[in-house]
């Protein structure tokens, strides 16, 4: 069953993506029952396919609980763990802060409930509940990750099933645009690939994030046709990223290209210097057109383009009604549903999403969060000598570099098919720290155990 998700990839490149329902459904069920006797990583390759393509997803609702096929592959793996374990054991470096920090969304719901006159949140039916649910869902597949993933090996399988889903993903999307005219920019030639409802921005941010990790393997990786094969995957995203028209996800791929630089590779801080430089020759007149479009136009006589001054009017908005409630904010998950600012449900911009709906408490305890997600990665990179778990590592840390940049334009944070593969790649770092910490005990203990030769003994004088 391991097999599952390189045969969904094998199947959509020999034109069967006309079936892909029937065969996404078939592989789902078959993966369920595969984690469930035999061994819980079927599931999670499968769900690691499968969570990028949201509008693939789509296919199968009118299957008997085609909407739930997430779920049911989370609890596949659940119950997998729980009959060959007899247990999952909770206890990672974050498990506690997880726990405590899901749980202070959910008490917030309540918060968010009273000030819209909403119904408290109990049942699945509820927008709220569902959106909080899918959000800390995500957790959970971290600590899922770090238990079934047990092995270098496995993790190297997930890294590659990940690659074809993002392979497929960006094959997606250079099909829908191959066909548009992307000469000159247009609002219309965008489009948000198969991340669906994430949108254009959402689908950049994904390349951006996605595309830093691929580097922070590519540093370490010494075997040319892998290395040449990474690169390959990254100018793929390249490309996505450079015809999303997105400007945020520019910014937050650059600030990867320097945290790489800083920490291990010098030749990308070259590189992002010889891009500033030369951005208005060697970038696509489009692409140059849209990040030109963020300034001051004079024949409307604004300071930004509307898109931009749209989001300016959004951050004042978040915080007037930061002011209103500054320490415990109106709620989790209450701005889209307030419709303040014409048809905007979003704030465009997370740390002010967080600001306003669940005030001081909340955007510490988010920040807080970023910062030891961020240090797991770290660590990972400075303790192992494995190259593979310090290229995992520096992987993790260059994509929540980048993503720390995209939340400053939108909600980068709370989508299942953009941050799900975030979740369960921090999951394998922590596996990585819990097999450093085991190699190194095991070093402590094979020294300590280690028979003294005679020649090492002081010399005795024999009276």
């Amino acid at each position: 069953m391991t097999e599952v998700a390189p045969a969904l990839a094998v199947g959509l490149h020999l034109g069967l993506s006309g079936h892909y329902a029937y065969l996404l459904a078939a592989a789902g069920i078959g993966a369920f029952l595969a984690s469930v006797f035999w061994r819980p990583s079927a599931g999670l390759y499968l769900l690691a396919f499968t969570l990028p393509m949201q509008t693939t997803r789509y296919k199968l609702h009118g299957f008997p609980l085609g909407d739930q096929f997430i779920d049911i592959l989370v609890l596949g793996v659940t119950l997998g763990l729980l009959i060959h374990h007899g247990k999952i054991e909770l206890k990672t470096p974050l498990s506690g802060y997880l726990l405590f920090f899901g749980l202070f969304c959910y008490l917030s719901l309540f918060q968010g409930s009273f000030y819209l006159g909403a119904p408290l949140p109990f049942r699945i039916s509820d927008p709220r509940f569902s959106n909080w649910k899918n959000y800390v869902e995500m957790f959970y597949l971290c600590i899922l990750a770090a238990h079934v993933i047990r092995t270098k090996k496995q993790a190297k399988i997930l890294l590659v099933v990940m690659a074809m889903s993002l392979l497929l993903v960006n094959r997606s999307f250079h099909s829908t645009i191959s066909g548009r005219d992307l000469s000159h920019f247009s609002y219309s030639v965008r489009d948000a690939g198969a991340l669906g409802y994430a949108g254009e921005n959402g689908f950049a941010a994904f390349e951006a994030m996605y595309a830093a990790f691929l580097l922070g393997l590519w540093v370490y990786q010494k075997k040319i046709l892998l290395k040449l094969a990474i690169l390959a995957l990254v100018l793929t995203c390249v490309y996505c990223l450079l015809y999303s028209f997105s400007r945020e996800s520019y910014l937050g791929f650059l600030a990867a290209l320097v945290l790489l630089g800083l920490f291990k590779e010098r030749k990308l801080l070259v590189l992002v210097a010889l891009l500033l430089i030369t951005w208005q020759v060697i970038l696509p007149r489009s692409v140059q057109e849209r990040i030109l479009m963020t300034t001051e136009d004079a024949q409307s006589g604004q300071k930004f383009d509307s898109s931009a001054e749209a989001r300016i009017e959004l951050w004042e908005d978040a915080k007037a009604l930061f002011r209103q409630n500054p320490v415990i904010g109106l709620g989790f998950d209450t701005y889209e549903f307030l419709g303040r600012v014409g048809p905007y449900r979003d704030t465009h911009n997370y740390y002010m999403k967080v600001l306003s709906e669940t005030g001081i408490v909340g955007i510490f305890l988010f920040l807080w969060l970023l910062k030891k997600m961020w240090k797991l990665g770290y660590r990972l990179f400075r303790t192992a000598e494995d190259p593979f778990w310090q290229s995992m590592g520096l992987g993790f840390m260059a994509l929540m570099g980048s993503l720390v940049v995209l939340n400053f334009f939108g909600d980068r944070w709370t989508y299942q098919q953009l941050d799900g593969l975030m979740w369960i790649l921090l999951g394998c770092v922590i596996r990585g720290l819990f097999i450093v910490d085991e190699s190194v005990e095991a070093e402590e203990v094979s020294e300590e155990e280690e028979p003294v030769s005679s020649d090492a003994l002081p010399a005795m004088t024999i009276v």
